[in-house]
């Protein structure tokens, strides 16, 4: 499980492991050459770069560590098995997500098209009558699709 909260907590490790090295390369060039290893200074500061190497390790560990290791020694994918702690809105987004916006109305293939289910409307999709044939779907007045009644003009 990862928590993304606690990234900052790493981060810290990370900078207080780096300050104490540095601390500890200054005390060992300003001690004399013949007794660095017995300095009390250079003594203490080992043993704080120590404790905070393991902490740094245990909290990479906490964070996702372990996780990765699984994920490279199983060759499988991480995200099939990595659980992440909160909510989902503990990202912040400086520009909105186009994809969350709710699905919007197709808008119609032809704008011209009569609506769905209006007598008269042919459906282009259907096979063709056979020769002699009545049409299948007759408009008003009994002519053909698309066709006016014989006697009819105008609309």
């Amino acid at each position: 499980m990862i928590d993304p909260r606690l990234d900052i907590v790493v981060w810290a490790a990370v900078l207080i492991l780096f300050l104490l090295m540095g601390m500890r390369a200054w005390a060992v060039e300003t001690t004399a050459a013949r007794h660095y290893r017995k300095s009390a200074r250079v003594r203490a500061l080992n043993g704080a770069t120590a404790v905070a190497l393991v902490g740094l390790v245990g909290l990479m560990a906490m964070q996702g560590g372990v996780l990765l290791v699984q994920a490279i020694v199983t060759r499988t994918d991480p995200e099939t098995f990595v659980t992440v702690i909160g909510g989902d809105n503990n990202t912040d987004q400086a520009v909105a997500d186009p994809d969350d916006k709710p699905d919007q109305p197709a808008a119609p293939a032809d704008p011209n098209a009569p609506p769905a289910g209006a007598p008269g409307a042919a459906d282009p999709n259907a096979p063709a009558a056979p020769r002699g044939a009545a049409p299948a779907n007759p408009g008003p007045g009994g002519a053909p699709a698309g066709q006016q009644p014989p006697g009819r003009t105008g609309p």
